[in-house]
């Protein structure tokens, strides 16, 4: 059905049809030819008219009328229902044969079908015309009018033929539809303009067109055109305004500026030598501590060839040829150089240096872009090192000497105490029966102070020869290690629970001194011990974090030791304990702690008085990929 629309009078009614009939008109003009058709039929069958032509020739009409304004189905529907109406009044009229009947409704089908096709295809096309009006209708209100670039349907000319919102904005004539090339082109781009022109009808298309438009108050601001061909005397054009962008380059342009001259000087100001070649091997930048380390003018080296520049002061080293070959090899391969020593020597104007030279190649997407040389002053630092370096041997030298010097006095000192021992002792046994009870309570006293005085020299002996070089470490099975130990401590286990964990890690260090320090710990803690059932427990932290250290403990259930001497018992010949009965030096924790301290780990203790202690330290673990020890 036809769009209905509201006529000026306000009362809705639908637009004429192709033969000037409206749907109402066309229903009353089918009615009317109806009725004349079934008066003619019978009025003139009754003069003698055969029935069967004169009512398909009566009917012909109001089908036609009515099939030409319906669709496929509706037609045929009409044209058999119109063909029924015939046959009942041919039956009427007397007409009996079968065939004309059947042929009569064949042709009103057939007439039906032929005008519901011609109509639908009629309406279809119509139908397509109006949605592309709709849709040029839509993208002229949506999308040409709207647009935030200028849009002009130009001809061959330039003359503007029409023009969006953006351009009568821009350009200014808002008054005008049309505007001619000279009016909105700036003049010194008139006539590229023209040439383009020529260019855009020619090939049909042009792009990225830089150039000035002109407002109506004569102000210019770029633009950039690009157009496309439309017709032979039809373009359209968009010109996308350029003065933000342009703004923008140049402010750009202005703190690119400020900042490259904050770089450089920056540079300038870099304790270091810094020189800047291109991918075209030409120094583009030296900064001024160039010139200062090598005592030239920096502007003799900018924009020279890199290995002319090289030329110009390498000469100031006192291995010039190693590092000329060195420099000029990373260059051709464009490799990098990461440390390279030079001396300088000194001359009128110019300090003897040590310099640590640095070449960088600089990578770009387009491949080689260039190198960045950096010469750092390293002087002062390799004259550090040689003092330290020297101090160094003079301490080692030093330790040695003291440590023949602890041999020596502790052998002197050792003899008199084996002669006051054994000279106590044969008093003892020669004498014991002309001696009081006090004189051999006396000897007893003399003979155990020398004993304990010869035991104190071992320990002092023992802790300063602890001193291990970590690079002679070995891999060491902690396991064995606890099991070597239960074998020399067999006479002093006796009586005393020992429990030592079946999956101990493996450790890197010293394997004497390691066994040496699980022996101390597990005597210290038999020593230390008042209970009936002493019990000592070996393991270790499976869950502790600490770099590659394992921690160990070693547990007991013994006397205990109160907060406030828990730092203390690591000192040399702290013994906390008041029994005299207790033997020692109070110099193991102190060996137990240097041991562990010189394997770069740590050692501590919690306890609580009449509860027993727990001795903590850690040793470096081993890795997996070393060999058993």
């Amino acid at each position: 059905m036809a769009r209905v629309s509201s006529g000026p009078g306000g009362v809705k009614e639908g637009p004429p049809l192709a033969n000037g009939l409206n749907p109402t008109e066309r229903a009353i003009v089918v009615i009317i030819s109806f009725v004349i058709a079934v008066v003619l039929s019978v009025t003139l069958n009754k003069a003698g008219v055969p029935a069967l032509p004169l009512v398909a020739g009566t009917f012909l009409v109001p089908l036609a009328v009515a099939a030409r304004a319906l669709r496929l189905r509706a037609a045929v529907s009409f044209a058999l229902a119109l063909a029924v109406i015939e046959v009942v009044l041919l039956l009427v009229l007397g007409e009996r044969s079968p065939g004309y009947l059947v042929a009569l409704c064949a042709v009103n089908a057939t007439i039906g079908t032929v005008f519901g096709v011609l109509n639908q295809r009629k309406q279809t096309r119509a139908t397509r015309w109006k949605h592309a009006s709709a849709l040029a209708e839509r993208h002229d209100k949506e999308t040409f009018e709207p647009a935030l670039n200028i849009y002009h349907f130009i001809d061959r000319e330039g003359n503007v033929l029409r023009r969006n919102e953006a351009s009568r904005t821009a350009i200014g004539h808002i008054a005008r539809r049309s505007i001619q090339l000279s009016e909105y082109v700036h003049p010194e781009d008139t006539d590229r303009m023209k040439s383009e022109l020529i260019r855009l009808f020619e090939h049909g298309e042009v792009r990225s067109i830089k150039l000035r438009f002109m407002s109506e108050e004569r102000k210019a601001f770029p633009v950039e055109l690009r157009a496309t061909r439309i017709t032979d005397r039809l373009a359209v054009l968009e010109a996308r305004d350029r003065s933000r962008e342009d703004d923008l380059e140049r402010k750009m342009m202005e703190t690119e500026a400020r900042y490259r001259i904050l770089i450089e000087t920056a540079i300038d100001t870099l304790d270091s030598g810094i020189v800047i070649t291109d991918q075209k091997q030409e120094v583009v930048w030296a900064n001024a501590t160039v010139g200062r380390f090598f005592g030239i003018e920096r502007d003799r080296l900018i924009g020279v060839d890199a290995k002319r520049a090289r030329s110009r002061y390498v000469g100031v080293f006192e291995d010039a040829q190693p590092f000329s070959d060195a420099a000029e090899k990373a260059a051709d391969a464009n490799a990098r150089i990461d440390s390279m020593t030079c001396r300088v020597r000194p001359s009128l104007g110019r300090d003897e240096r040590v310099l640590e030279y640095r070449s960088i190649p600089i990578e770009t997407e387009r491949g080689r872009g260039g190198r960045i040389d950096h010469f750092i002053d390293v002087t002062e630092l390799k004259r550090l090192e040689s003092n330290l370096r020297e101090k160094t041997e003079n301490l080692e030298k030093v330790n040695e000497k003291l440590e023949e010097f602890s041999h020596v006095v502790s052998h002197d000192l050792k003899e008199p105490l084996r002669t006051i021992e054994t000279f106590s002792g044969f008093l003892l046994e020669d004498y014991h029966d002309k001696l009081d009870e006090e004189g051999v309570d006396y000897l007893n006293t003399l003979k155990r102070t020398s004993a304990r005085m010869r035991q104190l020299i071992n320990d002092l002996l023992s802790l300063a020869s602890i001193h291990m070089d970590m690079a002679s470490f070995e891999r060491i099975n902690t396991q064995k290690v606890l099991e070597e130990v239960q074998e020399d401590l067999e006479v002093r286990l006796q009586g005393v629970s020992l429990q030592v964990a079946d999956d101990l890690p493996a450790v890197k260090g010293n394997k004497v001194r390691i066994r040496e320090l699980f022996s101390n710990l597990i005597v210290n803690a038999i020593k230390y011990n008042d209970k009936a059932l002493p019990t000592v427990h070996v393991g270790w932290q499976k869950d502790a974090r600490n770099d590659g250290m394992v921690t160990f403990f070693v547990e007991d259930n013994g006397i205990g030791i109160e907060a406030r001497y828990q730092e203390r018992i690591f000192a040399i010949f702290e013994k906390l304990n008041p029994r005299e009965d207790v033997e020692g030096t109070g110099a193991g924790l102190a060996i137990c702690k240097r041991i562990v301290e010189e394997h770069g780990g740590k050692i501590w203790v919690n306890s609580e008085v009449g509860k027993g202690s727990t001795f903590l330290f850690t040793i470096p673990r081993a890795r997996e990929v070393e060999s058993n020890a």
